[in-house]
């Protein structure tokens, strides 16, 4: 049985825990841990798993999940300076933090960049996956069973690529609410009950996305063509975006998003 601690129990750490369980064909146990104790103990009543009472038992685990805030990194270090984690897989989800830094900080030659997007835990995930290279390929292959029941896998080798991409796979969510929102707004302005705005919003985008993977040979422009006709009543919206200039905002945004995450990395 393989064991999997998790240092840190916060939305995403919990997202992806409840994803692994979710598949768990392979008899996992989880270890959690968070110095309050609180949503350690909440997580692991809901995988089956069990609360270590001290840091230094992650040494009990495989597979090490570090799931802390990345500002917190380096003093989490320091508490397990003394803890032999040379033989463990540390899988980090922390965002803007290298696979050099926590290998380094950790003296654990076995480092995987995890990055998930929250909704794996409704089984429509994306995973970024970057490997260091001491990680071994049935260490790959058991990640990767675990994970990929909820999420698309994507492993990049180029650790810049990894960080860029995040700020798509995994911060895109806020930016489709965002979208969403302003529909809602829209629609309530015209009369709309509260949740059918939601309902109707929510379908468009999970129809419109089925289509656009089923279609994923065509080019979205030729898909905004079948939408849209000369004179017609779409073409109106679609020409002030683009007089708006809203795909160069979206793509000015991304690239906002990726320097400050550079900056993070930099500063850490």
């Amino acid at each position: 049985m393989k064991k999997i601690a998790v240092i840190g129990c916060g939305n995403m750490a919990g997202a992806v825990v409840r994803a692994m369980n979710d598949s768990n064909k392979e008899g996992i146990e989880f270890l959690t841990f968070t110095p309050s104790k609180t949503r350690a103990i909440e997580l692991a009543k809901e995988v089956g798993g069990s609360v270590l009472e001290n840091l230094e038992d992650v040494a009990k685990a495989d597979y090490i999940m570090v799931g802390c805030k990345p500002q917190q990194f380096s003093e989490l270090a320091k508490m397990l300076e003394g803890v032999d984690l040379s033989e463990k897989v540390i899988i980090s989800i922390m965002a803007g933090i290298g696979q050099l830094k926590v290998s380094e900080l950790l003296s654990a030659p076995k480092v995987i960049r995890l990055m998930p997007s929250l909704p794996m835990e409704h089984g429509e995930g994306i995973c970024l996956l970057h490997y260091s290279p001491a990680v071994e390929d049935s260490e790959k292959d058991f990640l990767s069973t675990i994970l990929k029941k909820n999420s698309m896998l994507f492993e990049l080798e180029n650790e810049d690529a990894f960080d860029q991409v995040t700020v798509v796979s995994a911060s895109g969510p806020a930016y489709i609410y965002y979208f969403m929102a302003a529909m809602e707004k829209t629609l309530g302005e015209w009369g709309v009950k509260k949740e059918d705005q939601r309902a109707l919003v929510a379908q468009l985008f999970r129809g419109s996305a089925k289509s656009a993977l089923q279609k994923s040979d065509m080019d979205l422009e030729d898909m905004i063509g079948q939408v849209t006709s000369k004179k017609g009543v779409t073409i109106e919206a679609i020409d002030r975006f683009r007089r708006d200039e809203l795909s160069s905002g979206i793509q000015a945004g991304l690239e906002q998003a990726a320097n400050r995450s550079f900056e993070i990395k930099k500063s850490l």
